[in-house]
């Protein structure tokens, strides 16, 4: 096997492989395995390809939330073979059709909640694909509830996919076909139409070789998910409206040809080909998650496109790639982590600005011809090259930064390659330019890097890692924040410190807080936390900060429960510097001066202990006990600031009915403490 691109691609966990003496040479790329697929070895002699001999492509683990879709039995109503129904027809509890049921124009079909259609199979050809279904010329209305949905599948809920024909609608395009809180499986095509209007919201697509497939139509599909069909949407020559929908774990994702599409808040994942493949036509395509597909975002022969504010990440292969298209608008994007290049680009035309283009295996971008602008974007941790030209035609790439490396380092070009063109990289900006965070959640594993603008709270989804790299800034508008109910790992490093702070006003409580709730293994080292509401604010998370220096909020630290590392780090002037609430946590080794409060244990302090801290200047309590706190501390080898550590706690001493510090022995003078300087 050799002059290919890929020598033997295996996809797949059911796929099954054997074979000996055989040579995989020459290709671009030997052996692909992706998506759970065996490794394939022992097959062959795989040596001498251009790219790489075996490239392994992670199995994306991330699969949407969503609600059980719950199905209630019902009893059978209505029995049809091959029949017209004329004027309207109300179909409730359990309805079988054995045959082609045609709604003739004029007339409609209502489906009330709770209804189950099943078809029969007649397959008289013997081709496995079902002839039972629907064809509808008048209007169909399938509006189910949430707490009912209506269900199409195969006769007794237990086909397989292609059991029955389709939903058919033809030449529907006066009043609107509404499919609404439906669940259709184990069609071959589960809604086809041509020439009609068509809204399908809040509906599930499974099992079909093809969940919704239209031309020259009106289109609205909004909030529906699709999974483990061969083909999710496939459609042409349409105005398509495609909101908030779920596309995941189908073959190939959505596929387009000719269409005006605005396509806005879908998340598109582990997808075995193309995530969305887009031809011609003109595309609106924003704030869409496109991750964990084998290819993730395919755009051919277009016209006009604005691809503005989506994640393209931890695709198999590319994550974008353009071929032969104009006018397109690429901006505002985050496209890391993907497994060969994060863009391609060939024979296209536009404007390409203010993205973060990071962590891609080998580059960020190949460029075969690009004319345009490509500029103010940010570069960092790529493999290979931030920029690999691969054409003669010269690019310009002005006004990029290029991750703190030179741009000569980072960049393929003449240089490397005397029949290549230039990339003329012009004054490179010496600082990342500020990357606003494009969407409200962060739903798989990524890494940031350079300035991350944070305008509202963005939540880590369960599941999810969110790595923060060293020398990264958080920036964060007022009372945004983070919501980690996934992970944080942000560990910089003594000379890369990640700073969390305000993007605007350097005060207390100029921005929310780091919220962490069962957010197990979340880590901070070497950051810096400042004007903050509440820096950290954690639940039930098994928690550590290190080396890290938390200034200038309103509350440093404060946590329930844990257990809870805090080692080697600094606070000062904050309010509070480190708040418990019946907490299970070690405090160590820490500078903790010049806060309102250096440690306030508002209930249940039997499980902390503090040790070998320095605990002076803060300005009424280095440590206090909240009123409703009845167990005694274990703050025994700190040093107090003074030879009288006492007066500087608020305990039962004090206040009769709450515990007691136990401060005795206490260090006699100060250690070096806190990982991080105080400036």
């Amino acid at each position: 096997l050799a002059g290919n691109r890929y020598g033997l691609v295996l996809q797949g966990k059911e796929t099954a492989i054997r074979g000996a003496g055989n040579l995989f040479t020459d290709n671009d790329y030997g052996l692909v395995t992706f998506k759970g697929a065996p490794a394939g070895t022992g097959i062959a002699k795989i040596s001498g390809n251009r790219k790489k001999d075996s490239l392994a492509i992670p199995r994306s683990q991330y699969r949407p939330e969503s609600e059980p879709f719950r199905i209630g039995e019902q009893p059978e109503s209505r029995r049809y073979g091959d029949e017209v129904l004329v004027g309207e027809t109300v179909w409730r509890e359990r309805v079988v059709v054995n045959g082609l049921v045609r709604v003739p124009e004029g007339s409609r079909l209502v489906i009330l909640p709770g209804t189950v259609v099943e078809f029969g199979e007649k397959d008289t050809n013997g081709d496995g694909i079902g002839e039972n279904g629907l064809l509808i010329q008048g209007v169909i209305i399938a509006k189910g509830t949430a707490a009912a949905p209506i269900v199409f599948r195969s006769a007794g809920g237990k086909g397989h996919r292609g059991g029955w024909d389709a939903i058919n609608i033809m030449n529907s395009a006066g009043a609107w076909n509404l499919i609404e809180y439906c669940r259709i499986e184990d069609a071959y095509r589960g809604l086809h139409f041509h020439f009609s209007r068509v809204a399908i919201t809040s509906s599930v697509f499974t099992n079909t070789y093809r969940g919704i497939q239209f031309q020259e139509a009106t289109v609205l599909i909004r909030g529906n998910r699709f999974f483990a069909n061969k083909s999710a949407v496939q459609g042409r020559d349409s105005d398509v409206t495609f909101t908030d929908n779920m596309v995941y774990d189908n073959f190939q994702g959505i596929n387009l040809f000719r269409t005006h599409l605005v396509a806005r808040g879908n998340r598109i994942v582990a997808n075995g080909k193309e995530g969305a493949r887009i031809r011609e036509g003109a595309t609106v395509f924003e704030e869409n998650l496109i991750d964990g597909n084998r290819y993730g975002l395919l755009v051919i022969d277009a016209f006009f496109g604005s691809f503005v504010r989506n994640s393209i990440s931890n695709n198999g292969e590319v994550g974008f790639s353009l071929k032969n298209t104009d006018n397109m608008e690429i901006s505002g994007n985050f496209i890391a982590g993907n497994g060969v290049n994060g863009l391609n680009l060939q024979e296209t035309r536009g404007r390409i600005s203010s993205n973060l283009i990071s962590d891609n295996g080998e580059r960020g971008a190949g460029i075969q011809s690009f004319a345009g602008t490509l500029e103010e974007n940010n570069f960092s941790g790529n493999g290979l090259y931030a920029i690999d030209l691969d054409g003669s035609s010269d690019v310009m790439a002005h006004r990029n930064w290029w991750g703190g490396e030179k741009p000569d380092k980072v960049i393929f070009d003449k240089k490397n390659d005397a029949t290549k063109g230039k990339v003329d990289h012009g004054e490179p900006a010496e600082i990342p330019f500020p990357f606003p965070w494009p969407l409200s959640a962060i739903e798989t594993s990524l890494t940031w890097r350079g300035d991350i603008a944070i305008s509202t709270t963005v939540k880590v989804s369960p599941g999810a890692t969110l790595t923060v790299a060293p020398r990264t800034r958080v920036l964060f508008a007022e009372e945004a924040g983070l919501d980690v109910k996934g992970r944080i790992i942000a560990n910089g490093e003594r000379e890369g410190r990640i700073y969390f702070s305000s993007v605007s006003r350097k005060e207390a409580a100029a921005w929310g807080e780091i919220l962490l709730e069962h957010a197990d293994g979340s880590s901070f080292t070497h950051c810096v936390i400042e004007y903050a509401t509440w820096g950290l604010h954690s639940h039930f998370t098994r928690l550590a900060v290190n080396d890290s220096l938390f200034r200038y909020n309103s509350g440093g630290i404060r946590f329930r429960s844990g257990p809870v590392e805090v080692r080697n780090s600094v606070f000062s002037d904050n309010s509070v510097g480190i708040r418990s609430y019946r907490g299970n946590a070690v405090i160590a080794e820490n500078l903790i001066t010049r806060n309102g409060t250096g440690i306030f244990v508002r209930e249940k302090g039997g499980g902390l202990t503090i040790r070998r801290n320095n605990l002076s200047a803060n300005t009424d309590y280095n440590v206090r006990l909240g009123d409703f706190n009845d167990e005694d501390v274990d703050a025994r080898e700190n040093w107090w600031g003074s030879d009288s550590p006492r007066a500087t706690i608020l305990d039962g001493r004090m206040e009769p009915g709450i515990g007691i510090v136990h401060y005795e022995p206490y260090l006699r003078e100060p250690g070096r403490r806190g990982g991080m300087e105080r400036k």
